[in-house]
């Protein structure tokens, strides 16, 4: 039965004060920016818990209590509508991983598996939960704020870190895997710092240049500085790609906009490399060790040479799409359904390609569901909010083409938060049209 419109937006407005709900949100919105571990436990080898895991709980909670609101929104916004669509075939193509599992005396994989997708649901919910919680303006505000803050000290800790003022905060086992990479409290992968990074960036040149957002620019403008210092220093090659998808569309878009934004950054740099000129150069020496170095001969970059700058720049990624691609071709009873969501008991590693690792785990089928999501974020119209549907869209792009060479918006180990990030940070983008009451605040 349909709930009439008048009785779904009483209920909704029930809600948007609910204290365990507002809780609840801030709770994975914090867990988002903090990766390091709440505890761990032993099995088959040591493993971690994240807040988000335990916060998660509470949003398993509120699903189920208020299951009939939730569901109707879900029905009500078409990019969370066709996730959901993804969610439910992924929870399909779990059956023949746990199958695979068993076959092969890994049942522990069968369990991680779950786990993830338990990870995927929960950063999905937050979703609906946080769209609940913006109908309060002023709650949307206090949101907004409260995530540019988190994020500034995430990056200022980072910072601070390269300069020997903070020591790793993160295990002697996690800084053996990743080679003493410097994360703060975010994960020790670069591709988490990278796309966190990014994403933060994207939200605020939205809210930077959307004159109608009422958000103190200092805070913004304080944190977007914050944010390219971090990005840089990430050494992530893939998000630094990420950063020129989106400026490029920027430029092309809002070119205006883009000279506003870009004389605010110029004179940022000058401010910052007059105040500590050390910062700037720490941030060049990472981008030259990460990129310019690692190219072996320059003339492949001015003859746009790309097969040859990624052979140098893409840490083997090239050789592993291949086996991929190879190992698909000689399988091809996999490629309409998968093997199985998470199931990649075939190979030492994923294929640090989203586009090749949907294909091997959950098919056409799956890779169908999933980038229609996407795909749907650039058919959205704000036409109120241009500059925040300018910066959605610029994210989303910059997703599109990344994910040929990670999986940043999936949910594999090393990647812990990131798409419940992208989800709350494209919420927040699209939040001045999720408002479905007429309250003036």
């Amino acid at each position: 039965m349909n709930v009439p419109q008048y009785d779904f937006r009483t209920a909704l407005d029930g809600l948007k004060k609910s204290k365990p709900i507002i809780i609840t949100t801030y709770l994975m919105m914090f867990s988002y920016f903090y990766n390091l571990p709440i505890m761990s436990y032993s099995a088959r080898g040591s493993n971690d818990l994240w807040l988000y895991d335990f916060a998660g709980l509470g949003i398993i909670y509120l699903y189920v209590e208020h299951f009939t609101l939730v569901n109707r929104l879900i029905d009500n916004n078409k990019a969370l509508n066709n996730l959901f669509h993804f969610l439910m075939w992924g929870n399909i193509m779990l059956v023949p991983t746990i199958i695979d599992s068993i076959i092969n005396d890994k049942i522990f994989w069968a369990l991680q598996s779950l786990k993830y997708m338990y990870h995927f649901w929960i950063f999905f919910l937050t979703t609906i939960f946080l769209i609940i919680t913006v109908q309060d303006l002023k709650q949307l505000k206090r949101i907004v704020n409260v995530c540019l803050i988190l994020a500034s000290v995430a990056f200022l800790i980072v910072i601070l870190q390269n300069f020997s003022l903070i020591p790793c905060l993160w295990s002697e086992k996690y800084s053996e895997n990743y080679q003493g990479f410097l994360s703060g409290i975010l994960g020790p992968n670069k591709i988490v710092l990278g796309m966190t990074s990014l994403m933060v960036f994207a939200l605020c040149m939205g809210l930077l240049n959307d004159k109608k957002i009422l958000i103190n620019k200092a805070l913004i403008i304080s944190t977007l500085c914050l944010t390219l210092l971090a990005l840089i220093m990430s050494g992530s090659r893939t998000s630094y790609l990420g950063l020129l998808v989106f400026v490029a569309y920027f430029f092309i878009r809002e070119t205006v906009s883009f000279i506003y934004s870009g004389t605010i950054l110029v004179i940022l740099v000058v401010i910052v490399s007059s105040i500590n000129p050390e910062i700037i150069t720490k941030a060049t020496d990472v981008y030259e060790a990460r990129v310019e170095n690692k190219i072996k001969n320059p003339k492949s970059v001015t003859d746009a040479k790309v097969d040859q700058v990624y052979e140098d720049l893409g840490s083997g990624r090239k050789g592993l799409s291949i086996l991929y691609i190879n190992y698909l071709l000689d399988n091809p009873f996999i490629i309409p359904f998968g093997l199985g969501f998470n199931n990649r008991l075939a190979f030492i590693s994923s294929a640090h390609n989203t586009y090749l690792s949907l294909i091997n785990e959950v098919g056409i089928v799956g890779s169908f569901f999933y980038f229609r999501w996407l795909f749907t974020y650039l058919s959205l119209k704000m036409p109120r909010f241009p500059q925040m549907r300018m910066a959605l869209k610029g994210i989303v792009l910059s997703m599109l083409v990344t994910l040929a060479f990670g999986e940043h918006l999936y949910i594999y180990r090393p990647l812990f938060g990131l798409v419940g990030l992208f989800l709350f940070v494209t919420t927040l983008l699209l939040s001045p049209s999720l408002i479905l009451t007429n309250e003036k605040e």
